[in-house]
């Protein structure tokens, strides 16, 4: 499989899943890197703006850019659609302000929107 039918495949499932989990107005963009990230590098996965309607997933590994599998896209997807779902909050912890973005309640929405993916027959088999 090449890579624009990959993007191709992806931009549909991901797409679907969207309109799956309540938000049909989100927009999936595939993250474009020149060039391969380095040993004992971190990365991105994937990107949302909260007060936008756009997330930017990396549909490639990242040191040798294959295309990923559809089942850890639809896991990053999860995530980034909980970030509309349960938007980050100020707040006051030992003296400052920091702002919540992971939080106990974030990641059990995460988990929901996993569950919701994996019992739908369209896009569940990815999950098998």
């Amino acid at each position: 499989m090449n890579d624009e039918t990959h993007e191709i495949i992806i931009q549909n499932i991901c797409g679907y899943a969207c309109k799956f989990l309540k938000y049909p107005k989100i927009k999936i963009k595939i993250m474009r890197r020149v060039r391969p990230v380095g040993k004992n590098k971190s990365y991105v996965m994937g990107h949302t703006s909260i007060g936008g309607d756009t997330i930017t997933l990396d549909i490639y590994t990242a040191r040798l850019r294959k295309p990923k599998k559809i089942s850890a896209i639809l896991s990053v997807l999860a995530h980034e659609i909980a970030h509309h779902q349960k938007p980050p909050y100020r707040q006051w912890h030992r003296g400052r302000w920091i702002v919540r973005q992971h939080f106990p309640k974030f990641y059990k929405q995460v988990n929901k929107n996993m569950e919701k993916i994996k019992k739908d027959e369209m896009i569940g088999k990815y999950f098998k």
